[in-house]
């Protein structure tokens, strides 16, 4: 008697667990857009991505190639930044997606996004790319704080990258900043530059 109570209890569990398993993997592909917003409340910004990605191979929306940028940025993932990156910086509807996601949150998405596709370019060793795209969402006539030319310039002088350093000078005292504000930032992160050995 004792026997079949325990063979029982062990069935009953196997039954609940496998059950629980099947409806595990049948929520997360049918609703992978609340199992993002899950791990991304635990933290987990590396699962998170994964699940922002299936939602977006099943919507192709340009909001939610922003979450899956959003959560590779978060997780720290380089290569996730410029996969998702360079795929959502060539959609139609970027600056839309970007200025509702600045609305809701007060945060610049320009610059959040451009800065983080830019210092993943070279940190996975494209300078050039780096800079080109940098030069590209900064403009030639400002040069406003958070902006990706000096998220650049911070990488560099971090990684002390002599090398690089009087290419992204160059392109510095080629911008036309009218602010003094702006000019007097400009100053300072050329002559921060100008100090890497």
């Amino acid at each position: 008697m004792k026997n079949f109570v325990i063979k029982t209890a062990v069935k009953t569990f196997l039954i609940i667990l496998g059950a629980a398993v099947v409806g595990f993997g049948i929520f997360t592909f049918a609703c992978p857009q609340h199992m993002a917003s899950f791990t991304e409340q635990l933290g987990n910004y590396t699962l998170a991505v994964r699940y922002a990605a299936l939602r977006y191979s099943y919507t192709g929306d340009t909001r939610d190639l922003a979450r899956c940028l959003q959560d590779a940025i978060l997780c720290g993932d380089d290569g996730l930044v410029e996969q998702y990156g360079d795929e959502f910086f060539q959609k139609d509807d970027r600056a839309l997606v970007m200025a509702e996601l600045s609305a809701e949150t007060g945060v610049d998405h320009l610059y959040f996004f451009g800065s983080a596709l830019a210092c993943a370019k070279y940190r996975g060793g494209d300078f050039e790319g780096a800079l080109a795209f940098a030069s590209d969402i900064n403009g030639a006539s400002s040069f406003t704080s958070g902006n990706p030319l000096m998220a650049l310039a911070s990488e560099l002088v971090g990684a002390g990258d002599g090398e690089n350093a009087p290419a992204l000078i160059s392109v510095l005292n080629a911008l036309s900043v009218a602010d003094d504000g702006q000019k007097a930032l400009l100053a300072e992160v050329v002559s921060a530059l100008g100090q890497i050995k």
